[in-house]
């Protein structure tokens, strides 16, 4: 049994962590902006707005893990004021949680904190743990300036450990739950050219992950937490078909795709980037993915759900 805290965990993440901890009898805190209702007797949730000291320091004392979830989602459009909120909601928690750890007697073994595999959108080749060929497209940015801000936390008795993470294929919420539906109403074509690619992590591999990384010892540094088989938009599409039992898919055009995004609300570039990322560390040190490539992903989620 481990004392874990997770800021910012009452998100999509959050929810999929959760029942796994509770599972291996973990102490679970939640420290989250909204105020919760306590459903389960290892789980408790104290209110932190990720900016200012308060009572929830206390809760970070003793623990065995601290999993830095925090970060509005990204879906939605580049506005100024949304790459401010966006930015905001990472960097701000990340460097308040510095600042508390680095008063506590007792600080934390481990800290997790996420960043994104969008650092590398754009790179013309497949980027690994070791890559540098980071973008400067405002999302790379974004990932830059968050792992930056982690970076920046001195520490002498907590190990750090910087996880980056592609979409999470998942049935609750995100990319899958979104397309499928799509897919089988035979809209599910390429979008733009097809040939960006896409890095992808299926959910149990997510969790599976995170629970590989609570028992391992010493593990510090970059990871990634994505596939090691990154795809195209156009095969990526056409597995979803497959696993859906729809030969065809209405493709959707670039200039159809920038549109469509503008109306979701959305940046077109979630949709047109490339993300060529994959996972040679991850595995180097000894995770084994049970969905490395797409089609047995999506055949699997698409089977869960019916």
């Amino acid at each position: 049994m481990a004392k874990i805290v997770l800021a910012g965990g009452t998100g999509n993440l959050g929810s999929l962590l959760i029942p796994m901890l509770r599972a291996r009898e973990d102490d679970i805190v939640v420290l989250t902006r909204h105020r919760m209702i306590k459903h389960h007797p290892q789980v408790q949730f104290v209110k932190w707005d990720g900016r200012t000291m308060d009572d929830w320091v206390d809760e970070i004392e003793g623990a065995d893990v601290l999993i830095n979830l925090s970060g509005a989602s990204i879906n939605r459009r580049f506005t100024a004021k949304n790459k401010s909120l966006l930015r905001d909601s990472r960097v701000i928690p990340t460097q308040t949680l510095g600042n508390a750890v680095q008063q506590l007697a007792r600080p934390p073994k481990l800290w997790i904190n996420f960043s994104g595999v969008s650092i590398f959108s754009r790179a013309a080749q497949i980027q690994d743990e070791y890559g540098n060929h980071y973008a400067d497209s405002f999302l790379g940015e974004l990932a830059k300036d968050w792992e930056q801000a982690f970076s920046d936390i001195e520490l002498s008795s907590t190990k750090k450990l910087l996880l980056r993470m592609s979409p999470v294929l998942s049935k609750q919420s995100g990319m899958f739950k979104e397309l499928l539906p799509l897919a089988k109403w035979g809209l599910g074509g390429q979008v733009g050219s097809g040939e960006q690619m896409i890095s992808w992590i299926h959910e149990d591999d997510f969790v599976r992950l995170i629970e590989w990384i609570l028992d391992a010892e010493g593990i510090q540094g970059i990871l990634h937490g994505c596939s090691p088989h990154p795809v195209s938009n156009k095969e990526f599409m056409r597995a979803l078909r497959q696993a859906s039992g729809r030969s065809f898919g209405l493709p959707l055009p670039r200039p159809l795709a920038k549109v469509g995004a503008l109306i979701k609300g959305v940046d077109p570039s979630l949709l047109l980037d490339s993300v060529p990322v994959t996972s040679f560390l991850t595995i180097e040190k000894g995770f084994k993915f049970n969905f490395p490539y797409i089609q047995p992903a999506f055949n699997q989620l698409v089977n869960s759900t019916t």
